[in-house]
């Protein structure tokens, strides 16, 4: 065990975590965690940190500096860290919480889309996420490292919740996902900007803003990427002839689809088959 500092509570805890070589190498793993009860005495103040840090708030408060802004966490509240900048957080007056230091694959990657509006995240499920980090730490204390694949699985499912929209934030984004949906269900017809965005019931630009801030690409992008898909689908999976699956991707010649495959693959459909230990006479 640590030795504790000032301002944790004697019957605190704080368990130190030693993952294996394999597991910083395939999975997310645990490397300090505790359930503290703190007085105002209690701070910690960092430049930096190399795992990022999960506390869940139980009862009391926290004052918590990440760069230049500050947030007072209270109960039921969560504070996800990436501690890759300045931080600090201080007990104000009695504060008792859960905290997990972990890492691995893209952890900082998923910390990052879930603090995009900030460290302190108070949302509807939050006690659940506090119910699961309490569960998580009484076996670690009770047992260690037991599981390596296990443990990383509980770590992913808590990043998961905490980086799915709430239900405002789905609703909002309902008109974008169900043009998503349409696009992926009639990717072998000629589908328009306007018609996307007269699904959505929004105008063109201020669509294809949307849809690219929800997916990352724009609906032409969008619509390109799902033929390939389909496209290397039917190559794999069917005897059908390049030109045939060009049809039936939206393309009017195999020609069109070959130059797709170029530029995106960098190899002609045919190629693609049989790199892919796929032979068709």
């Amino acid at each position: 065990m640590y030795e504790l500092g000032p301002g944790i509570l004697p019957h605190s805890v704080c368990i130190p975590l030693t993952p294996t070589a394999r597991a910083q190498k395939l999975y997310f793993y645990p490397v300090l965690c505790g359930h503290y009860f703190c007085d105002g005495q209690y701070q910690v103040s960092r430049s930096s940190y190399a795992n990022p840090l999960l506390l869940f708030v139980r009862s009391g408060a926290l004052r918590v500096q990440y760069g230049r802004q500050t947030y007072q966490a209270k109960k039921g509240d969560i504070v996800l860290l990436d501690c890759d900048r300045p931080h600090r957080y201080a007990a104000e007056q009695q504060v008792e919480f859960l905290y997990l230091h972990f890492d691995g694959c893209n952890a900082h990657a998923l910390v990052q889309e879930a603090t995009a509006d900030g460290p302190l995240l108070q949302r509807a499920d939050t006690v659940a996420v506090g119910e699961q980090l309490y569960a998580l730490i009484r076996s670690y204390r009770k047992h260690g490292i037991e599981n390596e694949a296990g443990d990383s699985l509980h770590i992913y499912q808590l990043l998961m919740q905490l980086t799915m929209p709430q239900q405002g934030i789905a609703q909002r984004d309902a008109p974008i996902s169900r043009t998503v949906q349409y696009i992926r269900g009639h990717v072998g017809e000629n589908i328009t900007l306007h018609e996307l965005a007269d699904m959505a019931h929004l105008s063109d630009c201020h669509y294809s803003h949307a849809f690219k801030q929800q997916t990352g690409f724009s609906p032409s992008e969008y619509i390109i990427n799902t033929r390939l898909e389909k496209a290397k689908m039917l190559l794999l999976q069917t005897t059908m002839s390049v030109a045939d699956i060009a049809y039936e991707v939206g393309y009017e010649s195999g020609s069109s689809l070959s130059n797709l495959f170029l530029r995106k693959v960098g190899c002609s459909p045919r190629e693609y088959r049989r790199s892919n230990g796929v032979f068709v006479k």
